[in-house]
């Protein structure tokens, strides 16, 4: 059976050595057993792709070697041990290539990390942050756990800020750094040596150049002077204040961004008046000033959860010191104290910015109504306007209707008499040339006694088919019934009705 038969096989190792490890009473199998299946394939990378960064201080030398395919870290985990003599801190660097892609290290690799260095089960939930942005309910979460023992000193936590990029449109993006510490304590059995786990959003990764410059290692491959256990020891406490500051002072340059892009909006706001700018551009500035506002609570979020991070580690960081440090070494306390006081101002700046962006979006959700008031009132005002138009022009339809009516009796009345002249040749007048007199014909009878009837056919005719076109359109029949207000008003307001469902 493969590990893509069964991916569990690879976390077993780890997973059935952490009660001896760990307080059993802290660790729940199964739960992390379903974590690493359902969230690793999405953390971890499945190519053959690898970015991972070892840099190692002995007694008598510091190096590090970035191992960048399988064969070069399979190579380091066949060869080294988990704590090789005269270790004294020991730091993994793995990297991603963007926020949103997994940690270039693969499963296996992971779960032989995970198993040789009996990582501390809660790293696991730092470790299942990545492979995606940070989200936005776990913005002001640092995941944050202290876990000291008589020997051992565990801490692991999620670092949430903003970098600027060089992006035009957006330039700057949500990161997250991943830190695993592990402190072993020196006793009769075995060396005390601290190990690190640092996990990066990148490959250009501003903590870890600070920390080989504090820790004195260059990237060419020579050796360099070791350090001490003891003084090692309190250089690894530099490492957690190294990883702190590299971000936390972001915070301000990138509420100073949020500030400049309010003052546009906000000045825009002020300015525009509702009946020159459009809905269209009304809605724009709404949308995008809660856009702003969104992104200044994500950021006094964040700036909490950072605070309250720095806060926690405070102690653990001045008990380790006060274990055993020379008075040199305490100067890393006051850097916690000026990162909790650079994070409370910027906390009070989220604070001062968010009600301002609150009532510029109430002012420009203002000025949309008002608008859409407007424009209720213009075209309230136009089908007024409309409404009379076609009153004026169903009054002149009713009058020629009128008209046509009387022209149709008439020429009801004549066209028979015309039908039966043309049928008859005129031939019921007769000129006299003796008495010089147009003398009627003695069958003239005839002639009235057609026309007369059709006449009145015609007519009836007439009426019936005005009377089936009532009674099929149900409507009342009111032939001879002259059309007073009340005939014309229905008709408007059925007008109006349909303009407005329209």
């Amino acid at each position: 059976m493969t590990v893509d038969d069964d991916p569990l096989q690879i976390w077993r190792p780890y997973l059935q050595q952490l009660p001896a490890h760990h307080d059993p009473s802290s660790v729940n199998l199964a739960d992390l057993e379903n974590h690493l299946l359902n969230g690793v394939p999405r953390v971890l990378t499945r190519r053959n792709e690898i970015h991972v960064r070892v840099t190692d201080v002995y007694d008598d030398h510091r190096a590090t070697k970035l191992h960048r395919d399988l064969e070069s870290l399979q190579g380091f985990f066949t060869t080294e041990s988990a704590i090789p003599d005269g270790l004294n801190i020991r730091i993994l660097s793995i990297y991603s290539s963007a926020s949103i892609l997994p940690l270039k290290i693969t499963p296996l690799f992971m779960a032989l990390l995970l198993e040789r260095y009996a990582v501390h089960p809660s790293f696991i939930q730092v470790l299942l942050s990545f492979g995606r942005n940070v989200h936005i309910s776990e913005a002001g979460n640092s995941l944050l756990c202290v876990d000291e023992r008589e020997n051992d000193a565990y801490v692991s936590y999620q670092l949430n800020y903003v970098e600027k990029t060089k992006r035009r449109l957006i330039p700057w993006s949500w990161r997250h750094t991943g830190v695993y510490h592990h402190r072993h304590q020196s006793n009769e059995h075995q060396r005390g040596y601290d190990f690190f786990i640092l996990l990066h959003p990148n490959e250009t990764s501003v903590p870890d150049e600070r920390i080989l410059d504090g820790l004195g290692i260059f990237e060419e491959p020579r050796m360099q002077a070791g350090l001490s256990q003891n003084e090692a020891r309190n250089q690894s406490i530099l490492v957690h204040s190294l990883v702190l500051s590299s971000f936390i002072c972001n915070w301000r340059w990138y509420l100073r961004y949020l500030g400049d892009q309010f003052e546009d909006f906000n000045n825009r706001a002020l300015v525009d008046l509702p009946d020159e700018s459009t809905p269209r551009e009304s809605y724009k500035t709404v949308s995008e000033l809660r856009n702003l506002n969104d992104f200044a609570l994500r950021a006094h979020v964040c700036c909490r959860g950072n605070l309250d991070l720095v806060r926690a580690l405070k102690p653990v960081i001045a008990s380790s010191l006060g274990r055993r440090a020379t008075e040199s070494t305490r100067q890393a306390l006051p850097g916690c104290e000026t990162l909790s006081l650079a994070l409370e101002g910027y906390i009070k700046s989220c604070e001062e910015l968010i009600p301002r962006m609150r009532n510029a979006i109430d002012l420009a959700g203002y000025t949309l109504s008002l608008h859409n008031q407007l424009e209720t009132a213009r075209v309230d005002r136009e089908l007024r306007d409309l409404t009379s138009s076609l009153k004026r022009l169903q009054e002149d339809n009713l009058d020629d209707s009128a008209a046509v009516k009387v022209i149709t009796f008439v020429s009801a009345i004549y066209l028979p008499g015309s039908f039966i002249v043309s049928l008859y040749g005129m031939n019921f007048f007769v000129f006299d040339e003796d008495s010089r007199q147009i003398v009627i014909a003695k069958d003239f009878w005839v002639f009235l006694a057609t026309w007369l009837p059709l006449t009145l056919v015609t007519g009836l005719i007439y009426v019936l088919i005005v009377w089936f076109d009532a009674w099929w359109k149900r409507k009342p029949f009111r032939f001879f019934e002259r059309p007073g207000k009340r005939d014309v008003s229905k008709p408007e307001m059925q007008v109006g009705k349909e303009f407005a469902n329209e």
